[in-house]
């Protein structure tokens, strides 16, 4: 089997590969001979897809899907079918096996189409060349006078047919209105047959032509079942084997890892047959190439027997483990998710919080059942810290994100977000409205080149409702829609929304003298906080958590330990600077400045001003720094004294009745 298995369960390629044009791999159907009765410059136009595709393999699991489209064709009005479904799941693929089965007389195919031909009509071949006033019109009544001939036989393909109704992703609203203008007497009056594709999202520009659509039957393209898609792989197997000159080799079992893998690994928008059978290619090439790396590095190092060894190796067996981090290499570029260190996690969190010690446990213990990946799923992690202010609820996102992915969390301050117009700050203004078509970066653009992030959505209570609900299918389906389309991908990060709502709850008050704080549970703090968002919303994160108040013995811990981190830094940047503080913060300074600063609504936050004055009188007091002001001078001093040699010779002063 050449390539043909492989590129025709997509739904596009490129015009040269459907040209037949050039660039086309070996063992790709080359394009067929120019249409018979056409002249010279239709037969420019057209590709004969029974031709080209008569000795293809025969696509799979589509056959009832066939049968509508043979049903179409053959009506007796409006015999135009528009093949609708996500991209990658094999619209055009469907087409071209209508076009096999027509050539080589399958007993599938109506008398009505016999001895019919498939003629693709790409879109770029009615554009170019078209500059001259008139080209376009004349270029598109050919071809609508020879598709109507009854002795042509002639059933046209128009892929990406969106790009001529004069919508968006169109080749120009004149354009595509010309073309769809010229095309639609012939569609009203059933003398001509056209199949048409595009994707779902794509169709929305054909719908904005009521006149042109409804002379279309919508026939949905589904999505191949994981079972099906490994079906798929192991009948494209031996075309791509042989691609790749019978050097690699794939067992049945990587054939449904990579399956598997595809389906978890994939950017969301990419679907089945063709997100697995990309993986699958990618993988095998990037197998070939490092085996002809290693082979390049021992002849640099003189090892030929090593060189020697690697090139008797064949076929090489591609690995599962190859897959998968291909796969990965495939959704964020040379970004990788950092390996996290649980241990070195736990450590920060305890030495930078204090009084949280069972909230660290949860947030640890998650992470580490998390680290299995027995159950992978599409949908982010999504967790909710609810607290008092200053109780380290940041803090820890911060620490988090810096121990999984190396980089400071995308942080999103809800409180700009506190009408329902501010979703177009994160998803874009709608077409039509301004700043539509401004290529402003938008808080997550940076999910796209390396989804493994960790969202901070800070204070999400003070959001609009219409703002928090925007995060209701990143949590639960994986994605957000933007306003040109466009997926935006959540699924490999870690959502955490922070919020004070419900900080009666979490105050921790005591009831009589020596009580300990009140501990609240899960299902009451749930209760409590369903008063500020929509249950539908909370129902969808995955860990709610409380942060316990701070007391004011936690507020001295916490101040110790930042002293100790705020020393160890001094001392790395200025170490003279820093020979004049002490080891640790002296008990009675730490009990004077917490009575001082504590204030139990604001938590820890004071506790860092609180020591960094204090180290700051600390090595002022060491190199003897006066910051009082200056006493008033003697302005009499700065006088000069008289020159007694000039004294005798200098006139003496006026008398005053001078």
């Amino acid at each position: 089997m050449g390539l043909s298995g492989l590129s025709n369960f997509t739904s596009g390629g490129s015009d040269d590969d459907k040209n037949g044009s050039g660039g086309l791999p070996p063992g790709f159907p080359p394009a067929g001979p120019p249409p018979a009765g056409a002249d010279d410059a239709v037969a420019e136009l057209l590709v004969d897809y029974n031709e080209k595709f008569k000795n293809a393999d025969p696509t799979r699991f589509r056959d009832a899907l066939i049968e509508q489209v043979l049903s179409v064709t053959i009506s007796a009005t409006k015999p135009n079918a528009l093949l609708v479904g996500s991209a990658g799941v094999g619209k055009t693929k469907i087409v071209e096996d209508i076009a096999r089965r027509i050539a080589l007389g399958d007993t599938l195919i109506p008398d009505q189409l016999r001895d019919h031909t498939i003629y693709e009509l790409p879109i770029t071949n009615i554009i170019a060349g078209s500059g001259i006033v008139g080209a376009l019109e004349e270029k598109v009544k050919a071809v609508v006078e020879f598709a109507s001939d009854p002795r042509n036989k002639a059933i046209l393909f128009i892929d990406e047919i969106h790009q001529i109704t004069g919508g968006s992703g169109s080749h120009g609203d004149s354009t595509g209105r010309k073309i769809s203008q010229i095309l639609k007497p012939a569609l009203a009056r059933g003398v001509m047959s056209v199949i048409g594709a595009t994707t779902t999202n794509e169709s929305r520009a054909f719908d904005e032509d009521p006149a042109f659509s409804r002379r279309f039957t919508r026939l949905i393209v589904d999505e191949l079942t994981t079972e099906q898609t490994e079906l798929v792989l192991r009948s494209v197997r031996p075309g791509l084997v042989s691609h790749y000159r019978h050097q690699i080799s794939i067992s049945d079992d990587v054939l449904a890892e990579t399956v598997r893998v595809a389906e978890t690994h994939s950017r969301a928008g990419q679907h089945r047959p063709d997100n697995a059978i990309t993986l699958l290619d990618r993988a095998m090439a990037d197998r070939v190439l490092e085996q002809k790396r290693l082979i390049i590095q021992a002849e640099t190092k003189g090892d030929t027997t090593l060189a020697q060894t690697l090139r008797s190796i064949s076929p090489i067996q591609l690995t599962s483990t190859r897959v998968l981090d291909v796969a990965v290499r495939l959704m964020t570029g040379n970004a990788q998710p950092k390996e996290l260190n649980l241990a070195t996690l736990r450590a920060t969190l305890t030495s930078r919080l204090r009084g949280q010690d069972d909230i660290l446990d949860k947030l640890t213990d998650r992470l580490a059942r998390e680290s299995l990946d027995l159950f992978p799923t599409k949908t982010p992690m999504t967790w909710m810290f609810a607290g008092a202010s200053g109780v380290g609820k940041t803090e820890t996102a911060k620490i988090i994100a810096e121990q999984m992915t190396g980089m400071e969390p995308i942080i999103l301050n809800m409180a700009e977000y506190h009408t329902q117009w501010s979703s177009s700050k994160i998803i874009g203004a709608p077409p039509g409205y301004i700043g539509s078509d401004s290529n402003q970066e938008l808080p997550f653009d940076t999910l796209e080149s390396n989804p493994h992030r960790v969202v901070l959505l800070d204070e999400f209570e003070k959001a609009d409702r219409a703002v928090q609900r925007l995060f209701l299918s990143a949590f639960d389906e994986g994605y957000i829609r933007n306003a040109h389309g466009k997926l935006l991908d959540f699924s490999k990060a870690l959502v955490i929304c922070t919020t004070n709502a419900a900080r009666e709850s979490l105050s921790g008050n005591r009831t009589g003298f020596g009580s300990a704080p009140t501990t609240v549970s899960n299902k009451s703090l749930t209760k409590a906080l369903a008063d500020f968002f929509d249950a539908e919303l909370l129902a969808r994160f995955s860990l709610v958590v409380g942060f316990n108040p701070i007391d004011e013995p936690t507020y001295r811990d916490v101040m110790a330990a930042d002293y100790l981190r705020q020393r160890e830094r001094i001392l790395t940047l200025k170490p003279r600077a820093a020979q004049g503080l002490p080891a640790q913060m002296p008990d009675d300074e730490l009990r004077a400045i917490a009575e001082a600063t504590y204030v139990a609504s604001q938590g820890a936050r004071p506790a860092r001003r609180a020591v960094r004055a204090w180290i700051e009188d600390q090595l002022m007091t060491a190199h003897n720094v006066n910051v009082s002001p200056p006493a008033p001078q003697d302005l009499s001093s700065s006088i000069p004294a008289a020159d007694p040699a000039s004294s005798s010779t200098s006139p003496a002063p006026a008398s005053p009745t001078e």
